[in-house]
């Protein structure tokens, strides 16, 4: 489904990504905002973009390593049934852009779901922090909330996590865009939503 989006439109825009992430919003039970070690300051745009893909590979590598632990007498499950048992995944990347500002790094907002139901929030932060900053080896500064405690709707959420495509309409369908494709995972046959 993800694929197909993306081959029919080519030149997709916020409205689209948005309502793309809003078609799984029930699905959602947390948000995530993860810091990367990168820092843009006073990089050249390809280097920028170099930190860029690195920081995905290392987001890819934690959420499998995240997926693993959430099931630890059954580690396998994510891979072998990833339907299933695979988080949900709804991520966008934001910073990757030519700055002055020394404080900005590059950072991953990530909607969560299809997580085991007797895991807390802070039980879920300290296994995604564990796969993010102890093995994957990025900044051990994490935000997490379950939705309900989020102070707006899930669809602020969605907004907020888009404000750069909003800025900047071609960083909805660039290469190096505001959308991680390459992160989203939508388990369709998930056994912890309801």
């Amino acid at each position: 489904m993800l694929w197909f989006c993306i081959n029919i439109c080519m030149n997709y825009t916020a409205d689209d990504i948005g309502k793309f992430f809003q078609t799984y919003e029930s699905k959602v039970t947390h948000n995530l905002v993860a810091h990367t070690k990168f820092r843009p300051c006073n990089h050249s745009l390809p280097k920028i973009e170099l930190m860029a893909e690195q920081a995905q590979k290392s987001l890819r590598y934690a959420l499998n390593v995240f997926g693993k632990s959430l099931y630890p007498n059954h580690s396998n499950w994510t891979t072998r049934y990833p339907h299933k048992f695979r988080p949900l995944s709804l991520v966008t990347i934001e910073n990757v852009k030519e700055t002055t500002d020394e404080q900005q790094s590059i950072h991953f907002n990530i909607s969560l779901g299809n997580l085991p139901k007797h895991l807390s929030t802070t039980e879920i932060e300290i296994y995604f922090r564990h796969a993010w900053h102890v093995k994957a080896k990025q900044s051990n500064d994490i935000y997490i909330t379950h939705v309900n405690d989020y102070p707006a709707a899930t669809t602020k959420w969605f907004g907020y996590i888009l404000k750069e495509v909003n800025k900047s309409g071609k960083s909805a369908w660039d290469t190096n865009g505001t959308w991680d494709v390459l992160n989203c995972w939508i388990p369709h046959d998930a056994v912890n939503t309801d």
